[in-house]
């Protein structure tokens, strides 16, 4: 119940309204110079036409990721953000990182789709 306070608390800043998407994505962090400091993997939990909060084992210390994915075609999901918030999740070991698109509305729009795809065509067969 925790868990789910805290997420409510997080999402009463937000200025759009955001979607359930789960999908596992890998990342690349990098500092404000746009030197890469990190990478890794994680999971997005929910999104936005603007931005979306990303999952991962690690705090992401940085001002800019890259966020990739498959689509339900196997081809790439490539997405720049800028991070505006991490935090320790109340799920032990787990931390909660917002990410701001950056880049064309184009892409962030396509991105968006293929996330909702993914994650609808994923819930519908697994029965999630």
């Amino acid at each position: 119940m925790a868990s789910r306070q805290n997420a409510s608390n997080f999402d009463e800043k937000r200025r759009y309204n955001r979607i359930n998407a789960l999908n596992g994505v890998s990342f690349f962090l990098f500092d404000a110079d746009r030197k890469k400091i990190a990478q890794g993997n994680g999971r997005t939990l929910n999104l936005s036409q603007k931005g979306l909060l990303l999952e991962t084992r690690k705090p992401l210390n940085g001002a800019y990721v890259v966020l990739v994915a498959k689509d339900l075609n196997d081809q790439p999901i490539q997405v720049k953000g800028r991070v505006v918030d991490t935090r320790k999740s109340e799920k032990a070991g787990f931390f909660l990182t917002g990410v701001e698109f950056l880049g064309s509305r184009e892409k962030q729009k396509n991105a968006i789709i293929a996330f909702v795809k993914t994650h609808n065509h994923r819930k519908t067969n697994n029965g999630l």
